[in-house]
């Protein structure tokens, strides 16, 4: 893991830990390989488990009202994905895919608790990423629905043409 711990530790989020928090996460990961056309996760299945990427490239693709497909592509070693799945076992709103081979430390929700039940600092670095994703996607839901509401007067004419068409 110390080849692992070389490539997250260039990642800014990683950067400040220390060697004790480090350690700490490393020893709850394991690490895997994806394969093109073998998703991490998809969209609809619960989520278990938070990755960080060590390498490869990953394409998460997701489903945003009004706007259709939206997706992103992760090539940095050490992004985190998939974090809010180490809160509960929400159901995928998105599909993460190796675009290529793709290398990732996985941690799953269980693990994680354990380094949560122990006050672990690594555990709440983890949590506060969680909520700054939150912030952010919350940000990008506030600006859609500004989209399709912030004409109120246009929004209003619509609506009254649809009522009148369905009568």
């Amino acid at each position: 893991m110390s080849e692992a711990r070389a490539i997250i530790r260039r990642h800014s989020f990683f950067s400040r830990w220390s060697e004790d928090e480090l350690d700490a996460l490393l020893d709850q990961c394991s690490r895997r390989v994806f394969n093109v056309g073998e998703p991490l996760w998809s969209e609809g299945d619960p989520g278990d488990a938070a990755y960080f990427l060590l390498s490869g490239r990953l394409e998460r693709t997701r489903t945003v009202r009004p706007d259709g497909h939206r997706s992103e592509q992760y090539t940095e070693p050490g992004s985190l994905l998939s974090l809010s799945s180490l809160v509960a076992g929400f159901e995928h709103t998105s599909s993460g895919s190796p675009l290529e081979r793709v290398e990732v430390l996985e941690l799953e929700r269980d693990a994680f608790r354990v380094l949560f039940d122990e006050e672990h600092p690594a555990a709440y670095r983890l949590v506060d990423a969680i909520a700054e994703n939150l912030v952010s996607e919350m940000r990008d839901t506030n600006r859609r629905v500004h989209k399709v509401f912030g004409q109120p007067a246009e929004t209003l004419r619509v609506l009254r043409r649809r009522m009148r068409h369905d009568d």
